[in-house]
């Protein structure tokens, strides 16, 4: 979908409003399970309607693959970068934020009613409007003014801190799920769509005892607070050495009538921690994948997920299974597709599969002396960015007296106007995207502490899955799920390690092949403006073998609107070259190619 700009007051959102940003160079939407909502835009200033984006106007764009059109409102635009500015708004359900409502209070209350006066109450004209599947009363009370945001979530006493759920922002409608999305049957299956697998995990969430207490008042309106005789619980599974405490305040899980003693108490914390495992760490798996709905042998599975579904993670290879939860997706707006989905703790029976399955190819003996690809690649990729930059601008700065006491590396001349910028002083050295005052998501600071996409201190942990690659520790030892190469240094001599070495050597007798093609004028034209030649190379795990191929094992087809006439374009490429050009006359709106490489004797794929 392209983007449609509106006027900052605009209501009817049926219209094409100002204009479709059809110059649109990039636009991602990110949502997280009760989190933030937001839409990032990269815009020419050469563009169209460059002139009219402006703070406070609102962008339609397309969220994820099953949601209406969403209205985001802009909140920052940055200073031209090449000839580029990067747009980022916020969904529209932020302006709530902004919007105050009065004090009031309930002794029981369903939360539609109470949000209904909430919303009532507000002291700004509003089109929002409010729904839950809630229905069981509790007490509520607006304290003192406040947004009608902090009253929905984030604070004590909110609606989700009272009643929890999971929220839907649609445009002006407010939807409170007691569980929003469903259980859609949708498999992300390694060597069908999943195309990358990321673990991270910390260690913020884990404790080795709890806390547990609650307030009661007693016929003088006194308050009394209840504990347990032994104070703590302690939580046996807990992985931490350092002893740490969780102080949870129960008062709001008895009912108003409900007499609050100490072994209802404990009986309560019990609970608590049997269906919330706080000793163990709680990691997410980030995956990216091909929407194969979009493909015309695909069409009739309409394997669409949205936040808060439930979908199905398998890798065939190493034996993994998992049911896990949506949280997070970041979906490219212009290309239609996720480019990543976060799954919750739901997820954890993978990771422990992942992990167990890490260990026993890492105890296997084998000696390989080659350098690990992925190593290699990040080796590469660093070397173009330092090389290849130009530009920029060096700060040395001083205080009072003169003294320098600061080093900055900034994409802009000043300070005010930078956006990526490098920080140096006593303190560490840091990268920010964010400007001068951070956050600063890339560090070394003075304390020893390295702080990366996946370090949170001075420790790295030995279970990393990064593009499909399981790495030991040190990183002498790896397996690339991706491309099938093994490097084990490790020795042993176990039953166990003998099978893995025989389910290593099977593997590794496999042709595994893997198509790659390559557009030599970019991947998306717009204007009509179509020049590019396509090729295909095929690599034999990480060997490039497509001179040694026969042409007509390659396949090339093309998937637009137009069914006949890909038929017609289909028939005419059915093998015989490793590259074609691609014109105008190649593409009526729009279309993608794919190529596939094929056995000429049985005619059947080679790509699995």
């Amino acid at each position: 979908m392209i983007p449609v700009l509106y006027k900052a007051n605009a209501t009817n959102f049926s219209t094409y409003g100002i204009g479709t940003l059809a110059d649109t160079i990039s636009c991602q939407v990110t949502e997280e399970r009760n989190g933030s909502y937001e839409c990032v835009m990269s815009y020419p200033i050469t563009g169209q309607f460059y002139s009219e984006i402006q703070k406070e106007r609102l962008i339609k764009a397309k969220p994820n693959d099953t949601s209406a059109n969403q209205m985001f409102r802009i909140y920052r635009i940055t200073k031209p970068l090449n000839g580029i500015v990067k747009i980022y708004a916020q969904h529209i359900s932020y302006d709530l934020t902004s919007i105050a409502t009065t004090p009031w209070s309930a002794d029981n209350i369903m939360p539609q009613v109470a949000l209904d006066t909430v919303f009532e109450k507000a002291l700004t004209p509003h089109n929002f409007t409010f729904h839950t599947d809630y229905e069981n009363s509790k007490p509520f009370s607006v304290s003192k003014p406040k947004s009608i945001r902090s009253v929905l979530g984030g604070e004590e006493g909110s609606l989700i801190s009272l009643w929890g759920g999971e929220f839907e922002w649609d445009n002006y409608r407010v939807i409170h799920h007691q569980g929003r999305g469903t259980s859609t049957g949708v498999v992300i299956e390694y060597g069908k769509n999943l195309t990358s697998l990321e673990q991270d995990a910390d260690i913020s969430g884990i404790y080795t005892d709890i806390l547990p207490y609650a307030v009661m008042t007693d016929e003088n309106d006194n308050e009394i607070v209840i504990t347990l005789a032994e104070q703590v619980l302690s939580i046996s599974n807990s992985t931490l050495v350092q002893r740490k405490t969780l102080i949870k305040d129960f008062t709001d899980s008895f009912e108003m009538d409900e007499v609050i003693t100490e072994e209802a108490l404990r009986s309560k914390a019990e609970t608590y921690l049997k269906n919330n495992p706080l000793g163990v760490e709680n990691p997410t798996i980030k995956v990216s994948f091909e929407p194969l709905w979009k493909q015309p042998e695909y069409a009739a599975v309409l394997e669409r997920v949205s936040l808060c579904d439930r979908v199905t993670i398998k890798h065939t290879d190493l034996g993994v299974s998992a049911t896990a939860k949506v949280v997070t997706t970041v979906y490219d707006t212009l290309a239609e597709k996720y480019v990543s989905i976060t799954l919750g703790s739901a997820k954890s029976t993978l990771v422990d599969t992942v992990s167990s399955t890490q260990s026993a190819v890492a105890n296997a003996t084998e000696k390989v002396d080659r350098l690990p690809s992925l190593m290699a690649s990040a080796i590469n990729s660093a070397t173009k960015l330092i090389t290849g930059q130009s530009g920029g601008y060096v700060v040395l700065r001083g205080d009072d007296t003169g003294q320098p006491y600061e080093l900055l590396v900034m994409d802009a001349p000043t300070i005010d106007d930078a956006v990526n910028i490098w920080r140096w002083n006593v303190g560490g050295l840091g990268f920010s995207n964010n400007g001068y005052n951070g956050p600063y998501e890339t560090a070394i600071t003075a304390d020893g502490a390295i702080v990366a996409d996946f370090i949170t201190s001075g420790t790295l942990i030995a279970n990393i899955i990064k593009a499909g690659t399981l790495s030991s520790q040190d990183g002498s030892s790896y397996w690339n799920l991706e491309t099938g190469e093994v490097v084990l240094r490790a020795y042993a001599t176990t039953e166990s390690v003998e099978e893995t070495n025989t389910r290593i050597d099977e593997i590794n007798e496999q042709k595994m092949y893997r198509l790659v093609i390559s557009s030599s004028n970019g991947n998306i034209f717009k204007n009509n403006n179509i020049n590019t030649t396509l090729t295909a190379t095929v690599f034999s795990w990480d060997e490039n073998i497509t001179d040694t191929l026969d042409p007509n094992q390659f396949i090339w087809t093309r998937v637009s609107d137009d069914a006949e006439a890909d038929k017609e374009w289909n028939d005419k490429h059915y093998g015989g070259a490793k590259s074609i050009d691609i014109t105008k006359e190649d593409v009526n709106i729009r279309a993608t190619f794919f190529c596939d490489l094929i056995d000429t004797t049985t005619r059947k794929s080679l790509l699995g």
